[in-house]
This record gives C-alpha cells, sequence and structure tokens, in this order.
C-alpha cells in the first residue's frame, strides 16, 4: 500500500493505492460513504480494495474533502463537491496506472457517488453499487430519527438544549457528525430518477439486506434501459455498527462476489 495526497494545495485529499499483484487485469476506485456508515465500513473498505489486488486490479481509495484524513473540516463538502472529488480520483487513478478504463465500487451514499461517475464520465467500464442511497429524504430522516432515539435515552436537558441551538445555526448533529443545510439540501435531492440516466458501464447492485428501495432502482433502470445485475445477500450491513449487525465480522461471500461480477 502506498499513502499520499493528491488533489491542490487548497484542497489535498488523502489516498491509499493498492497495485495489482501479478497480471493487471483492471484499475478500481472505491467511494465510501459518509458519516457514521464511513466509520463502520472503513475496514471492509480496506479488505475489499485489498481483494482486487491481489485480483489484479490497481485500487485507490481516497477520501472525500473534509473526511477521513483528507484536509478540510468535517462541515466542509457536500454531495456535489464529494462527486469532484471522487472524479479527481479517477483521473488519479488513470494517471498511476496507466488505466484508460476504470471500474467504481461505492456504499451507501458512495454508490450514489460512483453511479453520477458512471452516468457522466466515458472512462468508467463498470460500477458496483452497495446498498445504494435511493431516496435521500428518507436517508437524512433514518439519521435523524436514530439521533432523536439516542437523544431521548441519553441526553440531559441541558445538553439538548446545546443540540437544538446547533440546530438552529444550521448544521445537524447526526450520530457525531455535522450535516450542514448545504450537505442536506443535496443529500435529500436524491430519488430514483437519478438512476434513469444513460451509462455505458457495466451496472451492479448488491444489498446486504432485503430493501424496499430496489424495485424502485430496478424500474429506474428498466426505464433507461440499463442492463442492470442485483444481487441479495443477506448479512452484515457493513454501514451500520451495533451489535445487531455483527460488527466486526467481514462480508467475504459478498465481498468475494463483487470481485468475480467485474471481471
Amino acid at each position: 500500500m502506498t499513502f499520499f495526497f493528491f488533489g491542490s494545495a487548497e484542497r489535498q485529499l488523502f489516498g491509499v493505492y493498492h497495485a495489482a499483484s501479478g497480471a493487471e487485469r483492471g484499475a478500481a476506485v472505491l467511494c465510501p460513504p459518509w458519516g457514521p456508515e464511513y466509520i463502520a465500513s472503513h475496514r471492509i473498505f480496506r479488505r475489499l480494495a485489498i481483494m482486487l489486488a491481489e485480483s489484479g486490479y490497481n485500487v485507490l481509495r481516497f477520501d472525500y474533502f473534509g473526511t477521513g484524513d483528507s484536509s478540510g473540516t468535517r462541515e466542509d463538502g457536500d454531495l456535489d463537491t464529494w462527486y469532484e472529488d471522487a472524479s479527481l480520483a479517477v483521473d488519479e487513478l488513470r494517471d498511476m496506472s496507466g488505466a484508460t478504463t476504470i471500474t467504481v465500487f461505492g456504499l451507501r451514499l458512495g454508490a450514489h457517488v460512483a453511479w453520477r461517475l458512471a452516468a457522466e464520465r466515458d472512462d468508467v467500464d463498470a460500477v458496483v453499487m452497495w446498498d445504494p442511497v435511493v431516496d435521500g429524504k428518507q436517508y437524512v430522516q433514518a439519521l435523524v430519527s436514530a439521533q432523536s432515539e439516542i437523544d431521548r435515552w441519553w441526553l440531559t436537558p441541558g445538553n439538548g438544549k446545546r443540540r437544538l441551538d446547533l440546530t438552529k445555526r444550521g448544521t445537524m448533529d447526526l450520530l457525531g457528525f455535522p450535516m450542514t443545510d448545504a450537505m442536506r439540501a443535496t443529500i435529500e435531492r436524491i430519488t430514483p430518477a437519478d438512476y434513469r440516466r444513460p451509462t455505458r458501464a457495466r451496472v451492479f447492485a448488491f444489498y446486504s439486506r432485503v430493501d424496499p428501495d430496489e424495485s424502485a432502482l430496478r424500474a429506474a433502470f428498466a426505464a433507461a434501459e440499463t442492463p442492470a445485475t442485483s444481487q441479495t445477500m443477506v448479512g452484515q450491513t457493513p454501514w451500520r455498527d451495533d451489535e445487531g449487525t455483527i460488527a466486526g465480522q467481514l462480508p467475504f461471500a459478498m465481498l468475494q462476489r463483487m470481485v468475480e461480477v467485474v471481471a
């Protein structure tokens, strides 16, 4: 693994490059989720990168601006600028690996970012979406509900008042991460219609639970006449971190299947 920074001096992004083992088969960029889902899935994304490298892929993991080890603060960025960061990561990997086409993987919000890469760039050969966010408003509401449940059980009245004041200033504290109004607005724009855009890339959708949004996503692909393959392998949801998800286990079967479909 090679650790490095790329991008401009004002917007440095942290990356981890996994060189292919043996004969090279391609190149892949991994688009992470946001916030608590990033933390919960970090180890699994690292394992996916290693498995891809062992199968012959040059792989780039990276952090969006204002997240992880990239520069910026946690209030910086939104879904649009995270897409710009991911597009820059594709350019960087092409330069590093010499590849002419790229496979992109994405989890949760990262899956939507990966989809935009496939829809807006002609050098993306395949896109693998893992538990993609299809309805942004529902996604945000689920985070708000989870935070409200925590507040109900753990926060003192004084702490609750301080959180209310923070919300009034345009930033919500959601499970330990700030979500600004700009972030929320761009995330809540996500609808099934986003996935009706045409793409030249091969499309694969994976689910680690039975997802009611899968039918809406399938209908969007059908409306755009986009051939897409979907598979549900019920088990650990890699973007959650609690005792009910068997946190700490790696979903090797799911990861191996993802590597196989892009070969």
